[in-house]
């Protein structure tokens, strides 16, 4: 009688006790197939219990639910009882009825076999003589990488500040060296300039252009040249920026020479001239 309630009750022992000393810990295991995804089947000969497992690969962009079927006895009738009810008499599916070329049935849903791994294709070969073919689980090609895209700087904030938002989803705050803005710290290089330009209203503007050695920034300083009816200022503000005639490196004290020309944020600048500490800077790092 207390066989028949547990067994009414859904549990229940093993019918065998050899069977399950016989089989503990010994799976089958079977590569399916079903609706173009794949799955693992898993049998228990210990209990002639199921279990059916996802495969997901990286990025394969479905939810990682760990099973689909937790490890229960898998029954023909995918018919539900009552809750807490279960008939004596039902039939489960066992071992011997898999066939290599018969889809698993579980609950309306066909896994066609595609393989097995090597214990189980020796286990049907030596106890129900049928061959399985031998199968894994193929990862996806891995894709080929993509290229990444620089976009253009927009002119807001610093190039190597932009830039953090293209390489990290959240970008952190660029180091500079320490040691040379420790060293450099309040050495700036100064040279005046004018545009390289016939426009009459242009020809006598002139500029003052700083290089700060901390961190190799330039900024451009408009002074106040009477009767030009320009306003006196700031005309550049300070940052790094890039000599577009020496494959977009940024500029450097060797890109200003006394005499030459330098295109600066996209206008054309002739050096003229630097002052006193500028030159022996220059004599003493350049020479």
């Amino acid at each position: 009688m207390k066989e028949y309630m547990e067994k009414t009750l859904g549990g229940g022992k093993v019918a065998s006790q050899k069977q399950f000393l016989d089989n503990d810990r010994k799976v089958l295991r079977f590569f399916c197939e079903c609706d173009e995804l794949p799955y693992v089947i898993f049998y228990y000969l210990a209990d002639d219990t199921v279990q059916i497992s996802e495969v997901h690969h990286p990025n394969d962009g479905r939810d990682a639910f760990p099973k689909v079927l937790k490890r229960q006895k898998l029954p023909y009738n995918p018919v539900m009882n009552q809750p807490g009810l279960t008939f004596i008499g039902d039939n489960y599916l066992t071992c011997d009825e898999i066939y290599p070329d018969r889809p698993i049935n579980a609950y309306n849903r066909n896994y066609r076999i595609n393989g097995v791994d090597e214990a189980t294709r020796q286990y049907y070969l030596e106890h129900h003589n049928r061959e399985f073919a031998l199968g894994r689980i193929e990862p996806p090609p891995i894709p080929e990488p993509t290229e990444r895209q620089v976009p253009p700087y927009n002119g807001f904030g610093s190039e190597v500040d932009s830039l953090g938002y293209v390489y990290a989803l959240n970008p952190k705050k660029p180091k500079g060296d320490f040691f040379k803005s420790v060293d450099n710290d309040k050495k700036v290089l100064r040279y005046t300039a004018r545009f390289n330009t016939r426009v009459p209203e242009d020809v006598d503007r002139r500029f003052i252009i700083s290089f700060y050695l901390s961190d190799d920034s330039v900024s451009i300083y408009e002074p106040d040249v009477r009767n030009s009816g320009i306003i006196s200022g700031p005309f550049l503000r300070r940052n790094k920026y890039k000599n577009v005639d020496k494959n977009n490196e940024f500029i450097t004290p060797t890109d200003l020479p006394i005499g030459g020309d330098i295109k600066i944020n996209g206008y054309s600048y002739h050096i003229l001239s630097c002052d006193d500490y500028t030159v022996k800077y220059l004599q003493t790092h350049f020479d």
